[in-house]
């Protein structure tokens, strides 16, 4: 695959404040993923139909890490927000059908530190900025990762009706971007962006990665490396705690993607 935004890439995520790229998984490694998942998080009998397993990377092991820093998506990451950048944290979302939705939230927040998006001299920069793993397709109507195109860089985020918000009422603004199992989607968290209702028959399985400029964190409690005694040297890197100066580049000028 190729490695880092072509110049569509770079259109789209500046008009759309979303990006998907197609098929970093095969279909093999998607089930592989499953199976891990189903391996290391068994259903209960008393689950319901939405489930959330926080610090997934940590539970379930190091072919959960090696997605912080897959060569592919990692480059799209550094031309979106430096090469300081630092993995926040990490869960996952699985639905069954009739899970229900999450409101839409978040935008461009002039006075906090990680919800922001920013393009100066050629050179696009986000704060908190999420991957999201699709293990299983998401056709049209299907529900899942909704959003309003473009509203990262709205200038009326206090005029969206609480009703669109809530799901309450449908808006031509709100979309479902299809996906396919494989394709990973970024987006911004300045994007006013949600879940819907979950209305496909199959489960989605939706692992995310949340990443910070190196100055900056979301999560109050950091990785701790001690949890992660195999990772590479580029994952601990990602992993180290917010620092203005001291955050060393994830992948240094002249470093390969590649492992």
């Amino acid at each position: 695959m190729r490695y880092g935004l072509s110049d569509e890439d770079r259109f789209q995520f500046d008009l759309q404040g979303f990006l998907v790229i197609p098929g970093v998984l095969s279909a093999d490694e998607c089930e592989h993923y499953i199976r891990l998942a189903d391996e290391a998080w068994p259903r209960q009998p008393g689950d319901g139909p939405m489930r959330r397993q926080n610090d997934m990377a940590k539970a379930w092991g190091q072919p959960f890490v090696d997605l912080m820093d897959h060569p592919v998506v990692l480059s799209y990451l550094v031309e979106l927000m430096g090469r300081q950048l630092r993995i926040d944290h990490d869960y996952c979302i699985f639905m069954r059908e009739g899970a229900p939705h999450g409101n839409l939230h978040g935008g461009p927040r002039l006075f906090e530190s990680d919800h922001w998006y920013r393009y100066q001299d050629g050179i696009m920069r986000n704060g908190l900025t999420v991957t999201t793993w699709n293990l299983t397709d998401a056709p049209a109507g299907a529900g899942g990762f909704t959003c309003i195109p473009g509203s990262h860089k709205t200038n009326f985020l206090k005029l969206v009706d609480p009703a669109v918000q809530r799901f309450e009422r449908d808006a031509p603004y709100v979309v479902q971007p299809t996906m396919a199992a494989g394709d990973v989607l970024i987006f911004t968290e300045a994007l006013i962006h949600g879940t819907g209702k979950w209305h496909a028959s199959h489960e989605r399985r939706a692992l995310l990665y949340k990443y910070s400029p190196p100055h900056s964190s979301w999560r109050i409690d950091q990785y701790d490396l001690n949890d992660f005694p195999v990772a590479t040297e580029r994952q601990r890197r990602l992993m180290a705690p917010p620092s203005v100066e001291a955050h060393a580049p994830v992948v240094p000028r002249g470093e390969s993607f590649d492992r």
